[in-house]
């Protein structure tokens, strides 16, 4: 890794060198995390993320996610109607063939435990 010297100014900036920024795809408005450890200053490109979307970056929701995924890989889907779906929004409720199928995949993973 190659070392470049930089200075810090009277209001503490400082500058990073352009082709630093460019390996990072660092522009105007990026945000570094920085963590100050043994001596050391470290900077880290970071993702800041609204708390309104932290919910989806939960242990549980990402858990949920791979659940959700491996599903999808091995067939567990079903295409719904547009009145099956107006029905699970306005009644919260699932159709009879998706529930079926929902018990039988749960019947069958008792049978194999």
């Amino acid at each position: 890794m190659s070392r470049t010297l930089v200075a810090v100014n009277a209001q503490g900036r400082v500058t990073l060198p352009a082709d630093v920024r460019r390996k990072l795809h660092l522009a105007e408005g990026s945000q570094l995390e920085v963590a100050v450890e043994a001596g050391r200053i470290t900077l880290r490109p970071a993702q800041v993320i609204p708390a309104d979307d932290a919910w989806a970056y939960t242990p549980e929701h990402r858990a949920s996610v791979r659940r959700a995924l491996e599903d999808v890989k091995a067939g567990r889907v079903y295409r719904l109607t547009s009145k099956e779906w107006d029905d699970i929004v306005n009644k919260g409720r699932l159709p009879a063939r998706v529930r079926r199928g929902m018990h039988e995949r749960r019947a069958a993973k008792r049978k194999s435990t």
